[in-house]
């Protein structure tokens, strides 16, 4: 099956919040589709929507502050973007020609604060700008000055049936699209957290789009 013509555009902010819910709602199809593959340890078996009651709520803040940057370019560099697929049998761009198949969130010298806390990690993160990191979770406040980076925090794919054709490719073109930011801000590393269980099958899917050595990986 040939790969699906994609588009990748900025998530837009609410209301009436269709881009927030389509990716809740990619994160449970995912659900099912790990547990398939034996990876029920990396989310749990249970849908988003209901395990984490102020994941929406989370997604809508995240797309509101990504349109604040990008109208105002003040703060700490952020995009939430949605990769769509075109729909087999529909000419031009017309309303139903494209289809939402995924999507992704980059933060500019940003770290989570779970990953700050893991002492194995300290050496791989050395030396890397993270001014304002983790504010959210009250640490990295002050930051500190070294490299400038780019953090691929959340990449996810709609596992949902009705786009069962159209997926096939997205998450390697949505990490070509976030590398491609990162050089255009100038910066020489990205980095990708991916859970290591299940014998590294994530590991090995993230880099099988050819990230090394651009992206560093903290698997």
């Amino acid at each position: 099956m040939a790969t699906p013509t994609f588009r990748i555009r900025d998530a837009l902010p609410s209301p009436p919040n269709t881009d927030a819910l389509f990716i809740g709602a990619a994160f449970d199809s995912c659900i099912p589709h790990l547990v398939s593959i034996g990876s029920a340890s990396q989310w749990g078996t249970q849908p988003f929507s209901t395990a984490r009651p102020g994941s929406l709520s989370k997604l809508t803040g995240a797309i509101d502050e990504a349109a604040s940057y990008r109208e105002t370019g003040e703060g700490s560099a952020v995009r939430v973007l949605i990769i769509e697929a075109k729909k087999e049998g529909k000419e031009g761009e017309g309303e139903g020609g494209w289809i939402p198949v995924g999507s992704s969130t980059l933060r500019a010298n940003y770290f989570p604060k779970y990953i700050l806390d893991q002492k194995s990690l300290e050496e791989a993160i050395k030396g890397f700008s993270t001014m304002g990191v983790g504010k959210e979770n009250g640490a990295g406040k002050e930051g500190r000055e070294g490299e400038e980076f780019m953090m691929l925090e959340v990449l996810v794919t709609d596992f949902r049936e009705e786009t069962k054709t159209y997926r096939r490719g997205a998450g390697a073109a949505l990490v070509k699209h976030a590398k491609g930011w990162a050089e255009e801000l100038g910066m020489r590393v990205m980095f990708v957290d991916c859970w290591a269980g299940n014998e590294g099958r994530l590991v090995r899917y993230v880099f099988s789009f050819g990230s090394v050595p651009a992206v560093k990986r903290m698997c």
